[in-house]
C-alpha cells in the first residue's frame, strides 16, 4: 500500500468523480483508476460503486476513508516534524495573490521573508479568490489571499483585516449623482460584479434594503475591470476604499455616499494539514507581522478583532 494510493482514494471519495479527483491530485484519469483498482486489490475490498452519478463509497469505503485520512495526516505530521529539525528552512512556497500586489504588501512580505529565511523561495501566482481557495484545498498552492470566506474543511483561514468598500461613479457624473439616494442611483448604468467576483457579496448587501432592481448594467468578474470601466465612464460600481480614494485623487472618479456601510474581509488561507509545516508557519507569521505593521501605521487597513488573528498552530 502506497501513500499516493491513499491520497487518490481520499480525493475520489471527496469529489465523487474520477476526472475532478485527477485534476485535484495532478494525475491522469487512467492513473487515478489504476490507483483505486490497485488499492482495492491489496485491501481485498470494494471501495466504490460506479454509478451514472459518479463514484459512490461503499459501506466499507466510508469506514476506511477516515482511517486513510488519519494515515495521510500522520505522514504529513512526520514530514513537518522532520523539517522542524533543520535550522535553515529550505524549499519553495507558492502563494496565490487575489488583488494588487501593492495592496497585499507583497514587497514587504518578500523582503522580510528573504531576510528571515534566505534559503526559502517564494513563487507568486496572480489569481482570483475562488480559484485560490480551491487550489489551496487541492494542494496546487501552498497558501494565498482571499476575499471570499473559506468554505472548505481542508483549508484554514486567518482574517487579516476588514476592508471598507465604497460606491464610486465616473468623475464626469458628479452632477448626476450629487444628492441622489440609492434608489435613484439604481436607475443609472452600473457595473455589476458577477458571481465569481468577491464584490458580488458586498453588492448584494448594497441593494438588500433597496426596493428597486438594476436594469441597466454589465457584469464583470474582476475588480481591475470594474476600475477600468468606472474610469472610462461606463457606470457606477463598488471598489475597495483605497482604490476609490486613489481614483478620486487623480480626478477620474467620485465617491457616492448613498447606501449602507460596506466592507470586505481579506484572509490568508493555507491547507489545514499544513498548519504545523515549518515553511507554512514561517510564512504565516511574516504575513501576520506585515499586516499588523500596516494596521499600526494606518496604511489603509482597518484592524478587527474577529476571525483568527494568530499564525497557524500558535
Amino acid at each position: 500500500m502506497e501513500l499516493y494510493q491513499l491520497r487518490t482514494f481520499i480525493a475520489v471519495a471527496d469529489e465523487g468523480n474520477l476526472t475532478k479527483a485527477a485534476e485535484r491530485i495532478h494525475a491522469s484519469q487512467p492513473a487515478v483508476s489504476a490507483h483505486i483498482k490497485a488499492l482495492e486489490g491489496e485491501l481485498d475490498v470494494v471501495l466504490f460503486v460506479r454509478t451514472p452519478r459518479g463514484m459512490l463509497l461503499t459501506d466499507a469505503g466510508r469506514e476506511l476513508k477516515s482511517r486513510a485520512e488519519a494515515v495521510v495526516r500522520a505522514a504529513d505530521d512526520l514530514l513537518n516534524q522532520a523539517r522542524g529539525f533543520s535550522r535553515d528552512l529550505t524549499g519553495t512556497l507558492s502563494i496565490g495573490l487575489n488583488t494588487d500586489p501593492e495592496y497585499l504588501r507583497v514587497a514587504d512580505l518578500t523582503g522580510r521573508m528573504a531576510e528571515a529565511h534566505p534559503r526559502l523561495r517564494l513563487k507568486l501566482v496572480q489569481s482570483t479568490s475562488g480559484t485560490i481557495l480551491k487550489d489551496v484545498r487541492d494542494r496546487r498552492l501552498d497558501a494565498g489571499f482571499s476575499f471570499f470566506d473559506n468554505c472548505y474543511a481542508e483549508v484554514d483561514s486567518v482574517k487579516l483585516a476588514e476592508i471598507p468598500v465604497r460606491v464610486v461613479a465616473p468623475a464626469a457624473w458628479s452632477d448626476r449623482i450629487r444628492g441622489k439616494t440609492l434608489d435613484q442611483l439604481a436607475a443609472l448604468p452600473w457595473i455589476k460584479p458577477d458571481m465569481g467576483c468577491p464584490f458580488m457579496v458586498v453588492f448584494g448587501q448594497l441593494f438588500s434594503s433597496a426596493s428597486v432592481e438594476l436594469t441597466d448594467y454589465v457584469e464583470v468578474d474582476s475588480e481591475d475591470v470594474i476600475r477600468r470601466l468606472v474610469v472610462t465612464g461606463r457606470g457606477i460600481s463598488i471598489l475597495k476604499q483605497a482604490d476609490a480614494e486613489a481614483l478620486v485623487r487623480d480626478g477620474s472618479a467620485v465617491i457616492c455616499d448613498a447606501g449602507p456601510h460596506l466592507s470586505l474581509n481579506v484572509n490568508f488561507v493555507f491547507g489545514r494539514s499544513r498548519g504545523e509545516d515549518p515553511l507554512v508557519r514561517a510564512l504565516a507569521e511574516v504575513v501576520a507581522e506585515v499586516w499588523r505593521g500596516a494596521a499600526r501605521c494606518g496604511c489603509g487597513v482597518e484592524k478587527t478583532s474577529g476571525g483568527r488573528d494568530a499564525a497557524p498552530g500558535s
